[in-house]
């Protein structure tokens, strides 16, 4: 599966030079982190529609419990691209029930000749499944973003409207390694968004043991 999506991203990052302005992922479960833990991501996403790609930087740290702050870099066809958004998860995944919560924040973006705010609110449901010793955790997520624009780029609306997508993908820990683990997502357009496919690695690490690939 791994394999299918970085061949995917690849391609359309290869063949395509078109202007692409999305970035926007969600790259995240139901999992949350303790205070004291961090979950770096590095992603890099494909355009299905557009064309074009874009390498993004996550960094979560859990704050309180059922809390997490996301923080977000990126860049690309999308000159860059920046994020802070909260995660709350209320239900958490236990026994036969799925977690469930969302992300909330902000987002700014800055391509050709204009840029955007974003305000946005990701509801989130995923369940963790054993594997062997690793372990998969489907998740899908509803992506809702209110955009504001300010651009001159001719056939580019700068009016401010509402974004929605639909996106799934999974988390997937291997036997090998406990705190290097992969994802992969899509992402559909619904309204005034971008369809894409996504991959990407993360790395687990606490204040107390530091950067140990174990």
């Amino acid at each position: 599966l791994l394999q299918i999506l970085s061949s995917t991203i690849l391609l359309a990052a290869t063949l395509t030079a078109a202007p692409s302005w999305a970035y926007n992922e969600v790259l995240s479960t139901g999992q949350v982190l303790e205070r004291g833990q961090f979950r770096l991501t590095g992603g890099l996403q494909a355009l299905t529609e557009r064309g074009g790609a874009n390498v993004t930087g996550i960094i979560d740290t859990g704050i309180q419990e059922d809390f997490e702050l996301r923080g977000i870099l990126g860049f690309g066809k999308t000159d860059y691209s920046l994020g802070a958004l909260v995660k709350w998860v209320p239900i958490p995944d236990v026994e036969g029930q799925p977690a469930v919560g969302f992300l909330t924040g902000i987002t700014y973006a800055r391509w050709l000749n204009g840029s955007e705010f974003t305000l946005q609110w990701n509801p989130l449901v995923s369940k963790k499944f054993a594997v062997g010793e690793g372990a998969i955790i489907p998740y899908a997520g509803i992506p809702l973003g209110l955009r504001f624009r300010d651009n001159q780029t001719a056939g580019v609306s700068d009016t401010t409207q509402m974004t929605i997508q639909v996106t799934g993908g999974a988390q997937i820990q291997v036997e090998r390694w406990k705190n290097l683990q992969f994802i992969g997502e899509v992402g559909i357009n619904l309204e005034h968004a971008y369809s894409y496919v996504s991959a990407g690695a993360i790395f687990y690490f606490d204040t107390e043991n530091g950067f140990k690939l174990e």
